[in-house]
């Protein structure tokens, strides 16, 4: 039997450590994941104690950063493949010239992470000679680096206008819980306060960062970090917690791949 591809997954995030660990478990059976760091430095601890052949990195991360952590390992004879996984894309250069062989952007989509799965497997396999491995690392730069011009110009939203009676509030997106759709309308919630806005939960949405807030429900966005757990009755139904709460959302089954493995 053949040995298990050993992986380690860096990100400061529980949740978006889970969805990549559940999607590369679904994706290539062969990896056992030893590690998963929430900073720069479990990162290089986890490295040095399990020697992985894969680094999934996220950038950006309290203490030592995710290109920090690639300069540091670049210097060992038996450093990792290193995959970048972050929300931003602005370091593509830096990533490439640290050897990564693949950046990907949060949200994460399975049919791009199967791309980058098959080139680390061909990586790893040796089917490709240096200067192969360096021209395709060539023309991922280069289409990243369009991708990044096509949409280095767009801006999340970051305040919402919302009516109540003759008042108007200016509400903070970052001081969001979660949106409701209501018909043509959204209920936006903050704490204990509500309001009701003129957009529908689909055009909201497009408008709102993908790696802060996620869609869990036709009717339903929360935010990301108000997320407490995840829990789930006796018919299988998921709902998410939220912290400081007794609140619960239902998750649809659509979206139950986010949290499988929570």
């Amino acid at each position: 039997m053949s040995h298990k591809v050993k992986v380690v997954i860096a990100d400061d995030e529980p949740i978006l450590r889970a969805h990549l660990k559940m999607m590369l478990e679904d994706i290539w059976p062969e990896i056992d994941i030893v590690g998963q760091a929430a900073n720069g430095e479990e990162a290089l601890e986890l490295t040095e104690a399990f020697s992985p052949r894969v680094l999934f990195l996220d950038i950006n991360m309290p203490g030592i950063d995710g290109l920090e952590v690639s300069r540091i390992l670049s210097e060992s004879e038996q450093a990792p493949v290193i995959v970048f996984v972050t929300a931003y894309n602005e370091h593509a250069v830096t990533a490439f010239e640290n050897q990564a062989i693949d950046y990907l952007l949060k949200p994460l989509e399975e049919s791009r992470l199967i791309k980058t799965v098959q080139r680390i497997q061909k990586l790893l396999s040796n089917e490709h000679s240096e200067s192969e491995q360096h021209a395709q690392l060539q023309v991922m730069l280069s289409q990243l680096m369009q991708e990044s011009s096509d949409t280095s110009s767009q801006t999340y939203l970051k305040w919402i206008r919302a009516s109540k009676n003759n008042d108007v509030y200016m509400v903070d997106v970052d001081d969001v819980d979660y949106f409701i759709a209501d018909n043509k309308y959204t209920e936006v919630t903050v704490g204990l306060n509500k309001h009701l806005i003129k957009t529908a939960i689909t055009v909201l949405e497009n408008q709102l960062d993908p790696d802060v807030f996620w869609r869990i429900h036709r009717n339903c966005i929360v935010r990301v970090d108000t997320i407490a757990h995840i829990s789930k009755d006796e018919l299988g139904h998921v709902y998410v917690n939220l912290k400081g709460s007794d609140e619960k959302l239902s998750v649809s089954r659509k979206y139950h791949h986010l949290f499988k493995q929570m």
